[in-house]
């Protein structure tokens, strides 16, 4: 099997093979390094085949005997004939390649049934948002008096817990750091206090707005303690 398959690869492509050369081109086939060495060796002693060294190095190809000696003109036909049939393989590949992109391309892109389903998520979006913009246009209440109250008691309870840790704070700082060198925002830094001002927010400023807006409101709430 081996020797069939060395002779035929030698013979179809009619040029020279080291060894490995026919291993690289029969790995398909299954035909390992040594039964490839044992068929060149056989086919080179019965005569089939050509054995040429150059030095350490061999090269086995067909023989020649018998084989039609092309004219001149002939071979400049064969070789424009070659070189024509080349480019038309490039071009076929390139084709080929940029077939495959637009595969891609599709393969990537949503189906029908997909790109119809997006298009309801995004209507029933849009319906929702079209509704929601009539009832601000309107000028009706989107918050009720229950969900307003709610919400403001959250923001008063919020606000009582931040003010009570600001002043438990405060007080042990203003104690332990009295003996302290260097500036006061240096050393929070270093010991990873959070302050107001760094978070950009103020008590005041916060408390302020809520009173404001509740001002609006239709009953004033209570003033959160100081």
């Amino acid at each position: 099997m081996a020797e069939a398959a060395v002779f035929n690869l030698i013979k179809t492509h009619n040029k020279p093979f080291g060894v490995q050369g026919l291993v690289d081109n029969l790995q398909t086939a299954g035909i390992k390094k040594a039964a490839v060495q044992k068929a060149v060796d056989a086919l080179s002693d019965s005569g089939k085949i050509t054995c040429k060294e150059f030095g350490k190095t061999k090269l086995y190809l067909p023989k020649q005997d018998g084989l039609e000696v092309l004219s001149k003109e002939d071979m400049e036909a064969r070789k424009a004939e070659q070189k024509q049939l080349l480019e038309a393989l490039q071009a076929a590949h390139k084709a080929a390649r940029e077939a495959e992109a637009e595969l891609r391309s599709w393969n990537n892109s949503m189906s029908v049934e997909e790109m119809r389903a997006k298009v309801a998520a995004l209507t029933q979006q849009r319906d929702a948002q079209a509704t929601k913009l009539s009832g601000l246009r309107s000028g009706a209440k989107l918050v009720s008096a229950d969900e307003r109250r709610a919400a403001e008691a959250g923001f008063r309870a919020a606000m009582e817990v931040w003010r009570k840790r600001r002043g438990v704070f405060r007080g042990i700082w203003d104690t332990i750091s009295e003996s302290m060198e260097g500036k006061q925002s240096d050393l929070f830094e270093e010991i990873g206090v959070d302050t107001d001002e760094a978070a950009g927010v103020t008590y005041a400023e916060l408390e302020s707005r809520f009173l404001s807006a509740a001002a609006r409101g239709v009953k004033r709430p209570r003033s959160i303690k100081q």
